[in-house]
């Protein structure tokens, strides 16, 4: 028996092979469908796709066979690798170099074999990692025909090997995208949070007109600048099909009458009125993504009031009955700004396009929030579209599918607690708040002595386990506030030890709050696995933290 030669290359051949990162790797249905067409198309019993490193050949793919390697010392597709050409043995029973190999003198008993090299590019050259070979137990004529087809084949081979790494080394590149993301979020959006905290905290202070002025201005400021980092991050993961859509219950009418009412609030102007016509019962509950459409709305209106000097920006919207689960919303937001020209409404979708230079300059934005809010209606069954009239302003439609419910939301079992009733019971709370950043960690502490609740702080994890290791029964924490991203400890494993400790069992269900500058899709998950109870994005304003301390802390009292 002939044993197959070592090539001179072997070195350079086997790093190859191993580049390719697919030496034992599970079955994949492109490999595999591709085994049994050629098995159909030449009528062979056996058809393998052999990989070749330093001691064996390894079967990526093996129509046939119940076998997944062999020696590379009785393996024919050595000889190939070795000779870098293709190799057909009509009757190996009556070739010297194969009639006493074990492979034909016992199982698989092979007679006739036709196998071609498989390449792979490494560092510019292409060396032979393997073969596609063609296995029979009866001699076999195989002429120049068939032999180009399956050096075809073989190619077709070569060509999924290099996507394949394409596409790794696209995910790869996906994934540093994200962990980029994911520290530029942190990094922009905590500093940014700060800002935004510190000047809530000057307009509550005692102002003059003038003062009051430019506090609003650079808190205005700040805001858009978040609004083009959330933008980016958004459309990031939109781009990465990283974002699903939610299903909670929530009340329909308080979501649009909130949105509106912010912009509203926020209309210093009297030549500009915000109109909202919602045409259904205002006690109406549905099953949604009630953030996401929060957010469809807040950019269409964002959109009409950046455009809209005087007059008015409307919103009209109606629920029809799909089927008896689900129902549709339509929604228009109208506008008597500037409008369109016909010919460049269909750049309002395209990323990061605004209708011209001017545009970009005069009112600012990245060109994304109607890309965004494309995408989010298209997540959530529905579409959107526009007409315009230039001079006339402009009408933003869509539609999204919800589900119908009958669970009564929070807000409407507590008919809309006010903020100043919330307020009135948080004093009873202890808090334990952990978060590194000195900016954020004023501003929070601020808040809670306006709010006349007993806190202690901690900078990193580790201080808040001793904090909590060290209160007594008798006088503990009704609710945690944890920052995520903090040193010698992150707010994922401290909330893992609080929940999994047995010295700090007292605290396995003590609510945790989160507190991160990342808005990425699965930071919520994230903190859920971790044994969080609930999520804030900063910058957290006090209304929202009311909110979430009467949601989780009153019941813990």
């Amino acid at each position: 028996m002939d044993a197959p030669k070592i090539p001179t290359d072997e070195a350079e051949r086997i790093k190859a092979l191993l580049s390719a990162e697919i030496l034992d790797t599970q079955n994949e249905p492109m490999f595999d469908n591709l085994t049994t067409l050629v098995a159909d198309v030449f009528d062979v019993p056996i058809v393998a796709i052999s990989l070749v490193d330093e001691t064996r050949q390894w079967f990526k793919s093996i129509h046939g066979l119940d076998v997944c390697e062999t020696s590379r010392e009785v393996s024919f597709c050595g000889h190939v690798v070795h000779q870098k050409v293709p190799m057909v043995v009509e009757d190996a029973r009556q070739d010297t170099r194969f009639f006493d190999n074990p492979l034909v003198q016992e199982g698989p008993e092979i007679v006739f074999y036709a196998g071609v090299p498989v390449f792979y590019k490494h560092h510019g050259e292409k060396y032979p990692i393997g073969t596609l070979c063609l296995i029979d137990y009866k001699p076999r004529d195989f002429d120049q025909t068939a032999l180009r087809w399956l050096k075809a084949f073989a190619y077709e081979i070569e060509l999924i090997l290099d996507m394949r790494r394409s596409t790794e080394k696209a995910e790869a590149a996906n994934d540093a995208k994200s962990t980029f993301l994911a520290n530029m979020t942190h990094e922009l959006r905590t500093p940014m949070s700060g800002i935004i905290g510190i000047l809530d905290i000057l307009r509550q202070g005692t102002l003059d007109k003038a003062q009051l002025n430019q506090v609003s201005l650079a808190s205005k400021s700040a805001n858009q600048m978040l609004s083009v980092i959330n933008d980016i991050l958004d459309f990031s993961k939109i781009d990465a099909d990283k974002v699903t859509v939610n299903n909670e219950a929530f009340n329909l009418y308080e979501l649009f009458s909130s949105v509106i009412e912010t912009f509203a609030l926020h209309q210093q102007s009297q030549k500009k009125k915000f109109i909202l016509n919602c045409q259904w019962d205002k006690t109406l509950n549905v099953n949604g993504d009630p953030m996401r459409l929060r957010q469809i709305l807040f950019n269409l209106l964002s959109n009409a009031d950046k455009f809209t000097t005087n007059g008015e920006v409307a919103v009209t919207a109606k629920v029809f009955d799909i089927d008896s689960e689900n129902i549709r919303i339509n929604c228009d937001v109208s506008d008597t700004g500037i409008g369109i020209e016909q010919e460049q409404l269909e750049r309002l979708f395209i990323p990061f396009e605004q209708l011209d230079n001017a545009s970009s300059r005069k009112y600012g934005g990245t060109g994304l929030g109607l890309v965004i809010s494309q995408r989010l209606c298209e997540l959530m069954g529905g579409s959107i579209s526009v007409e315009s009239k230039l001079g006339h302003g402009s009408t933003f439609r869509f539609f999204i599918t919800l589900q119908k419910t009958s669970v009564v939301t929070n807000e409407e079992c507590d008919e809309v607690t006010s903020i100043e009733s919330k307020k009135s019971t948080l004093s009873q709370l202890s808090v334990l708040l952990a978060e590194d950043d000195l900016t954020n960690r004023f501003t929070l502490e601020y808040f809670l002595t306006h709010l006349d609740i007993s806190f202690d702080s901690a900078l990193n994890g580790r201080e808040a386990l001793e904090k909590l290791s060290h209160y007594q029964n008798d006088k503990r924490y009704d609710v945690i506030l944890m920052d995520c991203q903090m040193p010698e400890k992150d707010g994922f494993e401290t909330s893992r030890q609080i929940r999994t400790e047995q010295h700090l069992s007292p605290y396995k269900q003590v609510p945790i709050i989160a507190l991160t500058a990342n808005a990425l899709e699965g930071d919520r998950e994230k903190c859920l696995q971790a044994g969080m109870t609930d999520y804030m994005t900063k910058p957290v304003d006090i209304n929202t933290l009311i909110d979430k301390l009467y949601k989780w802390g009153v019941s813990n009292i």
